[in-house]
Parts: C-alpha cells; sequence; structure tokens
C-alpha cells in the first residue's frame, strides 16, 4: 500500500501598512516654491534683467596694484 505524503506549505500572513499625514507645512513649502519658480520664468521671459535699452553708468574706483 503506497503513502500518500501531503505537503502543507504555510505562508505568513501579508501586512499592508499605510502612512499618511505627516506635516502640511511640506505640502505648502511645494506650493511656495512652485509659485516663485513660476514667476521667476515669467521675469526671465519678459526681459528679466535687461534694462530695454537704457543706459546703465557705473562708477567703478580707480585701482592701483602694486608688487
Amino acid at each position: 500500500m503506497p503513502i500518500e505524503r501531503e505537503t502543507i506549505i504555510e505562508r505568513p500572513a501579508s501586512e499592508t501598512i499605510v502612512t499618511g499625514g505627516g506635516s502640511p507645512f511640506g505640502i505648502i513649502a511645494g506650493i511656495i516654491a512652485a509659485v516663485v519658480a513660476v514667476l521667476l520664468i515669467v521675469w526671465l521671459v519678459n526681459g528679466g534683467i535687461s534694462t530695454s535699452g537704457d543706459s546703465v553708468n557705473v562708477d567703478l574706483p580707480n585701482v592701483t596694484v602694486s608688487n
């Protein structure tokens, strides 16, 4: 008479860990950073530092270099 063997493999129950929330300051900081980035891009596209053709006078001091 043949002996039948049955193998039972028990797997541990999988756990799902859901972490949420956290601090809302990260989301607020991200939104502020995005707004500042958009404003900088718009500013650069519209001319940025250019002076629209106006002249800029800069008074530089006399510098003497000696050994």
